[in-house]
């Protein structure tokens, strides 16, 4: 019986792949005819549907923490603005920074929300300037769950999946830095009605400001993951034990959003293994977690599955994060086992995408630090520009954040442009 388990699975991820294979050669042919491209293009510069979205290419901006909201209300602001629209392209995708879907989710000064209606309402400048350049934007939806403090969220304590509280400190109101506090463990009750504050909060994102679609933060140690990891969910209920309940919280999450916006208005973003928030998963957890969700996910139809691994030591050396203890390949994993539009990111270099995509393991690539430096990384990548030929200026996260409001733009708007080669199509 498990030699015949085993046999089906390894079908089943031949079948995956070689459809995505057929899918990637048919849509790069496709291009290459009509737009008379020679061989040399970049596989990323080839279209794909995402949900209800086309985009004519697969280079993505990932999500990133910026903190730079106007202070006090944490609106965006015209210099927020000016960035996204910097770094939108025609037919390309952009994910913004996660927004807190409740008060009691705020994990951090000058970030912003989508808890109320005038949050959202101000996001829709930014995204019309997005969808000006013939560009597409989702909002990225969290909740911070234990990654907070009390000063953040009316004075109580953070919440979490279990009463676990994690090393390090963070950044409050006056530049502060605090301990972080063990959390208080939600009840079941408080369980249950979370899913509907993530739909209502997708419900404002596109309804008043205007977003394409949304995409669920489960990692980073966020509530969400604190729920799928053992380490922080030692819960006796329905929604603790197995990986079937531990799942219970994002995939009710996933189904209210889905209820109430469609499904291919609605991802979600995996972080099994990923070491931010005190949260070190043994490579089993990291196999099961992915074992599991890959075949839920399919079922849902999503516009897409954001998978990241952030396992490239690069990265991991400058931002000063252990490594994950994972030793094979999550992407290539995950792919054998979820048969939707796939998304990944993580210290990933342009030939490392390109890769991934020619394989058929990736729909999308998602790019973070590079396009912090590198606005029209799209334009650079059409014109054969690779990993070393980017700016690298954004390897420095120094410049990711900003403590004074009057230098909000210094490593944010006021990057100059790597000019591409003169042939490059444009973005």
């Amino acid at each position: 019986m498990q030699r015949f388990a085993f046999t089906s699975r390894l079908r089943l991820a031949q079948k995956v792949s070689r459809a995505h294979q057929i899918v990637l050669q048919s849509t790069t042919m496709a291009t290459a005819s009509d737009a008379g491209a020679d061989s040399a293009r970049s596989p990323l510069w080839t279209p794909v549907k995402i949900g209800e979205v086309q985009l004519s290419h697969r280079i993505a901006m990932s999500p990133m923490t910026r903190l730079r909201m106007t202070p006090g209300s944490e609106l965006p602001n015209d210099l927020v603005a000016t960035y996204y629209e910097q770094r939108a392209s025609k037919g390309g995708l952009i994910i913004t920074e996660c927004a807190y879907v409740v008060p009691e989710g705020r994990g951090y000064v000058r970030a912003p929300g989508m808890a109320t209606d005038p949050q959202a309402a101000a996001w829709r400048p930014v995204v019309e300037r997005v969808h000006a350049k013939g560009g597409h934007i989702y909002m990225q939806l969290f909740h911070a769950g234990r990654v907070s403090h009390s000063s953040l969220v009316g004075k109580q304590l953070p919440v979490s999946a279990s009463p676990v509280g994690m090393a390090g400190q963070l950044y409050v109101e006056g530049g502060v830095k605090q301990d972080y506090e063990v959390p208080r463990e939600l009840t079941t009750a408080e369980v249950e009605a979370l899913p509907s504050k993530f739909a209502e909060a997708a419900v404002r994102a596109v309804k008043l400001g205007g977003f394409d679609g949304v995409e669920l933060h489960a990692g980073n140690g966020y509530l969400l993951q604190s729920f799928l990891a053992k380490k922080t969910n030692l819960r006796t209920d329905k929604y603790g034990g197995s990986i079937a309940n531990r799942s219970r919280l994002l995939l009710e999450a996933i189904d209210a959003v889905a209820a109430a916006l469609g499904p291919q208005r609605t991802a979600v973003k995996l972080q099994p293994g990923v070491t931010f928030s005190d949260l070190i998963e043994p490579e089993e957890d990291v196999r099961e977690t992915l074992d599991y969700l890959g075949p839920e996910l399919s079922k849902r139809k999503l516009a897409f599955v954001t998978l990241s691994s952030l396992n490239g030591e690069p990265y991991y050396k400058f931002a000063g994060l252990q490594a994950p203890n994972v030793n094979f390949d999550v992407f290539r994993d995950f792919r054998s086992k979820y048969s939707g539009t796939l998304a990944i990111n993580g210290g990933l270099g342009i030939e490392q995408g390109e890769q991934y995509v020619t394989d058929g393991v990736a729909d999308v690539v998602l790019y973070g630090v590079h396009f912090i430096a590198n606005a029209n990384l799209p334009e650079l990548v059409a014109g054969g520009v690779k990993t070393g030929g980017l700016n690298m200026g954004s390897y420095n996260a120094k410049v990711w954040y900003s403590k004074d409001p009057a230098e909000d733009a210094v490593g944010f708007t006021d990057w100059p442009l790597v000019q591409p080669p003169s042939s490059s199509p444009s973005a």
